[in-house]
């Protein structure tokens, strides 16, 4: 039984059961992923994950219930447990069933092709990587792992009221980690890269070198003075970050009062260089959807339009109290969670220079590509931040050699109105994007 059919089983049951009003989240994901050591495969797993919650009102009560198994005798197990939960629980105001947004984007996001690559086509990628990487530069002590995997995700939201929200997305990729060595050093790193429709368009001798660049360039690091320093920032480094304080755009997190940005609505909070994006309806990267957790259709949002704070992300239940428009942005920490408010597809908009002519208009400074301890180095209330981090120290515009046993601080407010460039390199791994950012001065505690 698919989750169609069990979905309008389940309903025309329930309508007899004596439910006026019902609804199911579902969501489903299938996975096959290999890891490969020393050219034998290592792991080779095939998982299966699906779940769904029902929600329905029955004598005036409203009730929930949840199951992982997706067959016609969990139906009499989900109205029976509903019903015994809506004799006991309160409703809560967000409670009401949505009908559905008037119209939604029509997007690609699944790719049959790409679930249907062989086994042995993912095993054979993983040995390439490996190998190619040991051939690189005798330094590599050993690849650590070798993986390669496709993936895909199914979500189903549908009620009575005449909500039906569905999609399917899928992803492939290919990652691999090294241990690099020189005399008494060891040093680790890693690569990956992903395609959304064809795996055979995975760049695996990219990857490799880009894997052994990224390790074996660590060797040799030592720590700066501390100062106060020019920063350049890495994507990899500036998206993290960004991540670890892009709570502080959710309606939610304002009205608790975990965000410094109440009542700033409308006022300049960055530099006029800065624009942040929330855009759902992007193709080709990872963060594409067409409506949020509570089937909400999806659009494009400017939180940040060139240094003016501009809206708040908000669900519907955040949209009420304040008295405005949802802007699509209910999430729903799997098929058993509560209904929040997150971002789908986060980013800074990008410059016009690449990291390397960042990196070659610094007389002085120092590159970062790695933040360490970012859950407890940071707080997104006051926006303070101090990271143990690695990278380079720049002299003459040029990359000097690498750095280690430093930390930089900060606050995440203040940076927004001190970048003075940003880099052109966006590179959308993740729900949660930046370019390379270029800071006026960061403070680094070293020797």
């Amino acid at each position: 039984m698919n989750i169609t059919q069990f979905q309008e089983t389940l309903f025309r049951q329930g309508e007899q059961y004596g439910y006026t009003d019902m609804e199911i989240y579902y969501s489903g994901s299938r996975a096959i992923s290999v890891v490969v050591r020393q050219s034998e495969v290592d792991t080779y797993r095939i998982t299966e994950t699906n779940g769904l919650s029902f929600r329905g009102m029955i004598g005036g009560k409203l009730g929930y219930a949840f199951t992982e198994k997706i067959a016609e005798d969990s139906i009499a197990f989900l109205l029976e447990e509903a019903e015994g939960n809506a004799a006991v629980l309160e409703m809560e105001d967000d409670d009401e069933l949505f009908a559905g947004s008037e119209k939604y984007p029509q997007l690609d996001t699944y790719s049959a092709l790409l679930m249907q690559t062989d086994p042995d086509t993912l095993i054979e990628a993983a040995k390439t990587v490996e190998r190619i990487v040991l051939k690189q530069d005798e330094r590599i002590a050993m690849v650590r792992q070798s993986s390669a995997s496709v993936r895909e995700h199914e979500l189903l939201i549908a009620n009575t009221r005449g909500l039906h929200c569905h999609q399917q997305d899928s992803v492939g990729s290919v990652s691999v980690y090294l241990l690099a060595g020189e005399e008494q050093e060891t040093v680790t790193g890693g690569w990956f890269d992903y395609s959304l429709t064809d795996f055979s368009l995975i760049r695996l001798e990219e990857i490799a070198a880009r894997a052994v660049a990224e390790t074996v360039s660590k060797l040799g690091a030592a720590p700066v003075p501390s100062d106060n320093y020019p920063i350049i920032l890495r994507e990899d480094a500036a998206s993290n970050l960004l991540q670890t304080h892009a709570s502080i755009f959710s309606a939610e997190n304002v009205e608790k009062g975990f965000s410094s940005l109440v009542g700033k609505l409308g006022q300049r909070i960055a530099g006029s260089n800065i624009t942040l994006i929330d855009d759902p309806l992007m193709t080709g990267v990872p963060g594409t959807s067409g409506f949020d957790a509570e089937g909400v259709a999806a659009q494009r949002n400017e939180l940040i339009h060139e240094g003016t704070l501009m809206t708040f992300l908000h669900n519907r239940k955040t949209a009420a109290k304040a008295g405005v428009e949802t802007t699509g942005n209910a999430a729903k920490g799997g098929y058993k969670g509560k209904i929040g408010v997150s971002y789908h597809n986060l980013y800074l908009a990008p410059g016009t220079r690449s990291l390397d002519e960042l990196i070659a208009s610094t007389e002085r400074g120092i590159l970062i590509t790695e933040l360490q301890g970012l859950h407890a180095g940071t707080n997104p209330t006051s926006g303070n931040f101090s990271l143990a981090c690695l990278g380079y120290l720049i002299e003459n515009g040029n990359i000097s050699r690498p750095v280690n046993q430093i930390t930089v601080s900060g606050n995440f407010y203040d940076l927004l109105g001190e970048v003075e460039e940003l880099g052109n390199d966006l590179r959308f791994i993740g729900s949660c994007t930046s370019p390379s950012l270029k800071i006026a001065s960061l403070s680094i505690s070293g020797s």
